[in-house]
């Protein structure tokens, strides 16, 4: 049984924030989601040690083992002499903060791309939750555009999709996916997989980094088909 959670966002209403659905295709993509979302939080002990033990291809390969789509999510670890409060440095320097003059090097938050004020690209996210029932937690502090939140955003409609009881309501969720996937997520991430590799970084957040972009592309392509 597949269940989906959401950190950085939730339901605006009564609603129950878990359900279980039998596991198939569409539940595949809401997991392989999921894990994009947990991967790219500040990393804390638990994401530590994946990361040691070289398990998240393998968090990856495991929810994604009904995924109707060939993809290959590869190898990675993080070396044994980087300990928890390094890595999360590591993050932190690279995608929220940066050396304290610059900011980050590689912001990873959509709307610090594109042409377009970050303002209206944050409120076009957010319109988006809106539409759907959802919104920011205030139990964690990220924005909108963060690319965990909007990861979450994906294992949501994905896992609406598949939960839906009729097919008019299941495809407008689909449809919904192809936009924000069109909209928001395939417009930024190949330049900001790009940013990533040109830093002096840790191999995992290349690799993250490459995977996340990679997956988005593969998948519009399959919704699409």
């Amino acid at each position: 049984m597949f269940v989906y959670s959401l950190d950085g966002l939730k339901i605006d209403g009564d609603l129950p924030p878990d359900q279980e659905i039998e596991d198939n295709e569409i539940t595949a993509r809401s997991g392989v989601y999921q894990v994009f979302g947990q991967l790219f939080k500040v990393p804390d002990k638990d994401s530590h040690s994946i990361a040691i033990e070289g398990k998240w291809p393998e968090k990856f390969r495991n929810a994604a083992e009904l995924l109707a789509f060939d993809f290959d999510f590869g190898v990675s670890a993080l070396s044994s002499s980087v300990s928890t409060e390094d890595y999360q440095a590591e993050y932190l320097r690279l995608f929220e903060i940066g050396d304290g003059t610059d900011g980050p090097r590689v912001p990873i938050v959509s709307g610090a791309y594109g042409s377009g004020e970050r303002t209206k690209q944050l409120e076009e996210v957010v319109r988006f939750f809106e539409y759907f029932g959802l919104k920011t937690s205030a139990d964690e502090p990220r924005t909108p555009d963060h690319l965990a939140t909007e990861m979450e955003f994906m294992q949501y409609l994905s896992f609406k999709e598949a939960a839906s009881a009729s097919p008019r309501l299941s495809g407008s969720f689909r449809r919904a996916q192809e936009d924000f996937l069109d909209r928001q997520l395939n417009t930024w991430l190949p330049q900001f997989a790009q940013q990533v590799e040109e830093q002096n970084t840790l191999p995992i957040w290349v690799w993250a980094s490459q995977t996340v972009a990679q997956f988005v592309k593969a998948d519009a392509e399959y919704l699409k088909a």
